[in-house]
Formats: C-alpha cells, structure tokens, sequence
C-alpha cells in the first residue's frame, strides 16, 4: 500500500460490492467516507463496524452529488462502485428508467472524475462496471449502455489528468455471489459458469481486494479497463 494514502471516498458503500470494499479498506487503515441513498440502517452499521463516515446522497441528483463531493476534505482514492441495472428488455425500458441508469452509473462517475481533475493533485480514481469492452453478453441494454460510457469516460479522462499524477480505471467484473448478479436467471447463471474459465461466480472479497490493489497500489496503470470475470 502507498504509504501516503490515508482517506477515500466510495460511492456505493451500502451495495454488496461496496461494503466488501469498505471492509478491504479498513483492513488496511484506510478511513473511508462513503455513499448511500436508502440502506440507512447498514450504513450506521457499517460505519460504526469499520470507522468509517456515511454520508446519505441521491446519487441521480447532480446537484445534490456536486455539493456532496464539494464539502468534502482531500482525499487520495475515489471509488465508484454504485450501479442500477434491473432485468428488462428493450420494449420495457421506458426514458425514465434509461435516464436514472444513466445519472446513478455515469453521471455521478463523471461528476467524481470532474471534481478530481479541478483538484489537480495525486488521485487514484476506480469505478466500478460489469462490460470489459471484449465481450459481447446478453444484457439489459440501459446497464450495458451506461457500462460502455465508464470505459469510454476512464479513457478519455486518463488523458487529461495523467500530467497531475491522477489515475484513472475500471474494473469489470463477471457475475458474483450476490448484488446485482441476483437478477440473473438461473439458466443465465449456468451459462456464465459454464464458459467461465474457474467455472464459478467471484465473491464479493474477491472483487474487492483487486478494486482496492488498483486504487492503493498502481502506480502505471491508467485509462484502462481491468476485467475480473473469471475468465469469460
């Protein structure tokens, strides 16, 4: 771990991903301030578990999630780890619902990447996906959508933050034991393991430890999309 990393901030503490993250970072000394919007009782408990800060945002709210990120002190490691995606087919997904998987899972990373860049000081940035830009899968195309702007978006930011010694990148994970994986179908789950290398899904430590190596211990890494999937 970089000696001089000492605060973060996740969005997403309260999801089944973020906690584990929370719990990564704890484990290595890292006090972490994070995000949740309607899990109010597991955020008091996780912060009072692992001494860490909740704070409660809309994350669908620019407004709200600019002043958010505007009252807070510096800090060293930004994690974006909240999503929406919900199992619907093209004929279902009404603009309403596009919009707010846009807002939660990429305007409110473009928002974090923004409010680091005006920094302009030492920042690892990951957010966190579900599409490695190698694969073609089956899914909700609101999600994927949003899924193909975080890369896009980690791309292009690489660029102009790299000269401030700002990384940034994306971790895209395969199904996992639990969180938005639930809403597959079991035959959907059976063909993820089946053409799974490990034939398994990853558990949530599993997805933390390498999101938490990548925002603590790269150091050349950047603009990039990790993929941790088992092997798809």
């Amino acid at each position: 771990m970089q000696p001089d990393v000492k605060r973060a901030f996740v969005f997403g503490g309260t999801g089944t991903v973020g906690s584990a993250i929370l719990r990564e970072l704890a484990r290595r000394s890292v006090h972490a301030t994070f995000t949740y919007h309607r899990s109010e009782g597991k955020a008091k408990m996780l912060a009072t578990e692992l001494g860490h800060t909740a704070v409660h945002v809309d994350l669908a709210d620019a407004a709200a999630t600019t002043a958010l990120l505007d009252a807070q002190p510096v800090t060293d490691v930004v994690i974006h780890a909240a999503g929406v995606s919900g199992g619907l087919a093209l004929p279902e997904i009404d603009v309403a619902t596009w919009q707010h998987a846009m807002a939660v899972n990429v305007q409110s990373a473009f928002l974090a990447c923004r409010w680091v860049a005006a920094r302009a000081r030492r920042c690892d940035v990951v957010l966190v996906g579900g599409l490695d830009r190698a694969q073609s899968l089956p899914l909700p195309p609101h999600f994927a959508a949003s899924q193909g702007a975080l890369s896009a978006l980690a791309m292009a930011v690489a660029h102009e933050v790299g000269p401030h010694d700002i990384r940034v990148n994306v971790v895209a994970l395969g199904p996992l034991e639990g969180g938005i994986s639930r809403g597959l179908t079991a035959r959907r789950r059976k063909d993820y393991e089946t053409f799974s290398a490990l034939r398994r899904p990853g558990t949530p430590d599993e997805a933390a430890k390498v999101i938490t190596w990548l925002a603590l211990e790269n150091s050349f890494i950047q603009g990039k999309v990790i993929a941790v999937n088992g092997g798809i």
